[in-house]
Order: C-alpha cells, then sequence, then structure tokens
C-alpha cells in the first residue's frame, strides 16, 4: 500500500495561556478556519491547573499541541517555552484573545516562498505606501524602518512569520519585567538577523476587553519603557547604524508613551475610575523623569490639558 505524502508544517502559532479557556476555545477555534491549513498551534498553559487541557481535548484538533508548564511562568517565559516547543521552521506570535483574519497564512507563506531566506514576514501600516505594496529591508535597516512611526504607523507581532532559529538567537521575547513593547523588540531584533519583508498590509488588531493585562498591570509601564530602552540600546551597541536606531528607539518610546498614557485615561473616565487615572498620572510622570522621556514632556502636558478641557465640557 503507497503511503500519503503528509505535508509539513512550515510554520506553528506560539501561544500561552492563562486561565481564560472561553477566549482560549473562541481563539482556537478561530485559527483553524485559516484558509491555508498546514500549521502547528502550540499551547503552553501558564495555569498549573491545566485549565486549558478540557478545551483542547474538546476541540480535539491534531494541529494542536498542548503542553502544561510545571509551574506560572509569568507571560513572557511562557511565550518563550512556546518557541521552544515549536518544531516548525517558523513561528507566528498569538495571545489567546486576538483575533486573524482567515487569509493571513496563505499571504505570508506566500511571501516566504517568493523571498526566501528573510527572518521575518510582516503586515504593517506603511503610510505613503499603496496597499499591499511589498518591500525588502535589509538586515542594518530594519529597526529603523520598523520603529520608526512615521515610516511604520500599526505593528502587531501576530501580523508576522519569524524564522524560529533567527528568533531564538535573539533571545526570544525578552524578558525584562514587563511584556510592554517587548513584542517590539522581539520583531525589530530578529530582523535585524537577516532582514525583513514587509507588506503594507492588516491582517490582526488587538483585541479590547476588560481583562487586557495591559489596563489591569499599570505598575508593569515603566519597567516596559526602561526594558525596552535598554535591552535595544544593549543589543545595538556595536551596529553600525547605533546612532540613528537609538534616536528612532525614542521616537517610538515617545509615540507609544502619549498613545497608551491617553488610551488608558480614556478608558477609566468613562467607568469614573479616579484611582486608576491617578496610577496613570503617576507612572506617567515617573517615565517623564527619564533622560530620554524629557523630549516628550511638552506634548505630553498639552495633550492632558486638552483632555481634562473634555471631560470638563463632557466631550469625551
Amino acid at each position: 500500500m503507497e503511503s500519503e505524502n503528509v505535508e509539513i508544517p512550515l510554520v506553528s502559532f506560539c501561544m500561552s495561556t492563562y486561565k481564560r479557556p472561553e477566549l482560549l476555545k473562541k481563539q482556537l477555534l478561530l485559527l483553524l478556519q485559516q484558509d491555508y491549513k498546514v500549521f502547528n498551534i502550540v499551547v503552553s498553559d501558564n495555569d498549573v491547573e491545566m485549565s486549558a487541557k478540557s478545551i483542547i481535548e474538546e476541540i480535539n484538533d491534531s494541529r494542536i499541541k498542548y503542553f502544561a508548564n510545571s509551574a506560572n511562568l509569568g507571560m513572557v517565559n511562557s511565550f518563550n517555552k512556546s518557541i521552544e516547543r515549536a518544531v516548525t521552521k517558523y513561528v507566528i506570535m498569538i495571545t489567546d484573545d486576538d483575533p486573524v483574519e482567515k487569509n493571513m497564512l496563505v499571504d505570508l507563506v506566500e511571501l516566504i516562498k517568493h523571498y526566501p531566506g528573510f527572518s521575518i514576514y510582516c503586515g504593517f501600516k506603511r503610510p505613503g505606501k499603496a496597499d499591499e505594496e511589498i518591500e525588502k529591508i535589509n538586515k542594518d535597516e530594519f529597526a529603523i524602518e520598523m520603529l520608526d512611526p512615521q515610516k511604520t504607523s500599526h505593528i502587531f507581532w501576530t501580523n508576522c512569520i519569524i524564522n524560529r532559529q533567527d528568533l531564538i538567537t535573539c533571545g526570544g521575547m525578552p524578558e525584562y519585567g514587563s511584556p510592554h513593547l517587548a513584542d517590539h523588540a522581539m520583531m525589530a531584533l530578529s530582523g535585524s538577523v537577516n532582514g525583513g519583508i514587509i507588506m503594507n498590509k492588516i491582517y490582526s488588531t488587538h483585541y479590547v476587553h476588560d481583562t487586557n493585562f495591559s489596563r489591569l498591570n499599570l505598575d508593569s509601564y515603566l519597567r516596559g519603557c526602561t526594558g525596552f530602552y535598554q535591552h535595544t540600546s544593549n543589543f545595538f551597541t556595536h551596529h553600525k547604524n547605533k546612532i540613528k536606531i537609538e534616536k528612532i528607539v525614542i521616537k517610538h518610546l515617545h509615540k507609544w508613551f502619549i498613545v497608551m498614557s491617553f488610551s488608558l485615561r480614556h478608558f477609566y473616565y468613562k467607568i469614573n475610575d479616579e484611582k486608576r487615572i491617578a496610577e496613570i498620572n503617576e507612572f506617567s510622570n515617573e517615565i517623564l523623569k527619564l533622560n530620554y522621556m524629557r523630549g516628550v514632556s511638552v506634548k505630553y502636558l498639552f495633550k492632558k490639558i486638552i483632555f481634562k478641557i473634555k471631560t470638563i465640557i463632557k466631550f469625551i
């Protein structure tokens, strides 16, 4: 009897989950609807009680590879365990709640076939570029092109397929005490190994809900800001474009700080949570004390005044 030709998966979705079985179930069922069918999903369960196991058993799809962590490793280390557990050449980092378009794998795998040898294949929003325009970015320019908010206005890790070995070479997802911006660092560093392909198209966005980590862990923003700056600075210490990259990193941090600070204020103002707004003011003031963040202080104070005026006239 002639054996069937079984196609070997090229890519794995790498995921960490913690006590959110219903969100996980919805996400897994969505991922399994991808038009490109040959892939794995590596789930690292950060719950020692294995609350995700019953969901995987219920779905019963051989493409889902379930692993229970022996202890709660923290979000970043659990994601890194998923990278370690993947056996495919490429990985896609994904949360247990962020949706993706059904055609994402079809498009990004096609990029790999047409442009082999790069470290990362991305769907980013690139102002001034035509829809679905494809760019080849060399390794020396990738971090600059990706992190400059004027060149790339929207980045999200789930829009990227990354060469697993290149990602491991860079140390995986950096653990500096906060997950904030760790995904941005991971993408920038990976693309600096062998360059990247960018398509001007978005396949996934952040799913906003009341239990988002970013809304509930306000004490992690300062660590995220300092960790990202120090990690990228250390990585590019001997890079020929070191000075230019450092300027772009600071520019990236300035935009990130303004966007997240006021989106959080907007959310907590809507639910009248004055305690949380005070926390936002507190960590924002601490971030602005950092030497490389002082350049955004005037813009921050101006936006804060405008925000206050809008709350008074009930315009928000």
